[in-house]
């Protein structure tokens, strides 16, 4: 029989669950190579128990990470720890076992099928006895670097340092990052920090050429305990990556001046995303000049996400509009290839006119992707928004709105004939938004459906109201009472009952109910790397 293509292959792994795949990992070497791939293509140094160090120190495995993820205060507590039962009683308790556990008879199986000369188990991880001494710092030190050394093939790397039990005069001892950025620098293509401020340059000083950075993501916080100090280097940080990057996002979280930022930065001939989550305000924004050029020196920006984030203060408005009636950014900037927009909408939604969200309206004529969060929105508000934008070219929505309501649906419906793909997030599900009182709501998806249906359908006559209508694939969120933030099936099912061209559930590709969708924004993944994807205890 004629073998099949690797593509069709690929294809047929991409669609089954991460437990059948395991299973096929002995049908050929492409699926032998690619389960090996998932499971050892994420390498984290997330943890102060200094044995790490031991567990991960393998050629062959280091070879196939490609995800570097790294706690630095963590990785120093390691170093400096004084033994295992100390480090234990600091570290609480244990993390759930990683589920490489269950693969492993597979693993031993199809590793002599193929001849691998290296045990395909995981490094007996048992902690050993406290009278077992632990190799000294150095060391230690030189068994983490001699892991770094080895990881060839990295092209994404994430480093989360915000959270410190040091002191600012101690909290750094342990200088490993130019170590790091000479070994994996000239690979990466993705690069995602989050960290204090007051700590960047300790982390970026070393920090070389990186020729394939294509993507880049900064979270810079700062508190009153230690206030932003007022330097260059993220500009000057930023501005080494022109060349080449590609998707730029940049949030703030905590008081910090944002002028000098923007005013320094360069031309980035490559870039069609970016992403800015920060106070946007006159306060914070005294001189907006250098964020008014960096858009307009980009007219090929694809994807804008604009978000309000609150910080010192509750602004009724942004503090930018002229006495002419114009917004110091925004007005008459014109992205021509915009495609994409998320608007984050903290700034309340005026009823009349506002500069801002007229001139951010106006940014891309072609838009067919719009994102409204930051806001539960009421029926009229969103009235008023898809009056301002293009929405009659739009071919995805997602928002939040208050109420799911269906004359929610006959909105959206006469505003976006073209839309093919909706996403809403919602507080209730009610039969009228004008029906709500002052009182608690509660759900009512019967009364919702059988409104709807009311209003949409005429059998008799054999009325659709929305058969023309376009839209493909829906998705409703909500909040359920011991449930949690999830995807409410009922309320899909009762507008794609009036919907004949609906095909689709929360982007699924069919209409068929499945309690294993993930959350919107994830990524599946064969190995998890632990319970906690943030360092809160470090």
């Amino acid at each position: 029989m004629k073998p099949l293509p690797p593509e069709l292959w690929i294809l047929i792994a991409e669609q089954l669950p991460p437990d059948d795949l395991l299973k096929l990992i002995g049908v050929n070497r492409l699926f032998f190579n690619l389960i090996m791939n998932e499971l050892y293509g994420q390498l984290s140094f997330i943890t102060a128990d200094p044995h790490v160090f031991l567990e991960n120190d393998d050629l062959i495995m280091c070879e196939r990470v490609r995800v570097l993820t790294m706690w630095p205060s963590a990785v120093r507590d390691a170093v400096k720890a004084v033994d295992h039962e100390k480090n234990k009683i600091e570290q609480g308790p244990e993390r759930p076992q990683s589920p490489l556990s269950k693969p492993l008879p597979y693993l031993h199986k199809i590793g002599g099928m193929f001849k691998h000369t290296r045990s395909l188990s995981r490094p007996n991880i048992t902690p050993p006895s406290a009278r077992e001494q632990l190799p000294s710092p150095e060391d230690r030190l030189d068994m983490f670097l001699s892991v770094i050394r080895k990881l060839k093939n990295v092209d994404e790397f994430e480093i989360n340092w915000y959270l410190d039990h040091g002191p600012r005069a101690s909290a750094w001892h342990v200088s490993f990052f130019p170590e790091i950025w000479s070994s994996i620098g000239h690979n990466l293509r993705r690069l995602s920090i989050d960290i204090q401020v007051f700590k960047l340059n300790d982390v970026i000083k070393s920090c070389g050429s990186m020729p394939n950075m294509e993507e880049l993501q900064l979270t810079l916080r700062c508190d009153s305990a230690r206030p932003h100090p007022g330097d260059t280097v993220v500009p000057y940080f930023l501005n080494k990556f022109s060349p080449t990057l590609r998707a730029l996002s940049i949030k703030t979280i905590g008081h910090q001046p944002l002028s000098t930022n923007f005013l320094l930065l360069d031309y980035f001939p490559r870039l069609t995303k970016l992403s800015l989550i920060m106070p946007l305000d006159a306060k914070h924004l005294s001189d907006p000049s250098g964020l008014e050029q960096l858009l307009r020196n980009h007219p090929n920006l694809q994807d804008l996400c604009l978000r309000y984030s609150r910080c010192c203060i509750e602004p009724l408005e942004d503090g930018f509009k002229t006495l002419q009636g114009r917004h110091q950014i925004y007005s008459g900037i014109q992205l021509p290839g915009l495609r994409a927009l998320e608007l984050g909408l903290h700034l309340p939604v005026p009823r009349g006119t506002d500069p801002m969200l007229d001139s951010i309206a106006r940014l891309g004529k072609d838009l067919t992707s719009l994102t409204l969060v930051d806001r539960s929105l009421t029926l009229d508000e969103v009235k008023v928004l898809l009056r301002l934008f293009p929405s009659y070219h739009l071919r995805r929505l997602s928002l939040f709105a208050r109420f799911l309501t269906p004359q929610l649906i006959d909105v959206i419906a006469h505003s976006c004939p073209d839309l093919n793909s909706l996403a809403l997030d919602v507080q209730a599900v009610v039969r009228s938004e004008t029906e709500v009182g002052n009182s608690s709501v509660h759900d009512n998806i019967d009364d919702f459906t059988q409104a709807l249906f009311n209003y949409a359908v005429d059998l008799d006559n054999g009325r659709w109201r929305y058969r023309v209508w376009t839209l493909a694939d829906i998705s409703v969120m909500k909040w359920e009472f011991k449930v949690g933030h999830t995807y409410s099936w009922p309320c899909m099912k009762a507008i794609a009952y009036v919907v004949p061209s609906i095909r689709s559930f929360a982007g699924q590709g069919h209409m068929r109910e499945d309690n294993i969708l993930p959350m919107p924004g994830t990524q599946r993944r064969l190995l998890d790397i632990g319970s906690r994807p943030k360092p809160f205890d470090t």
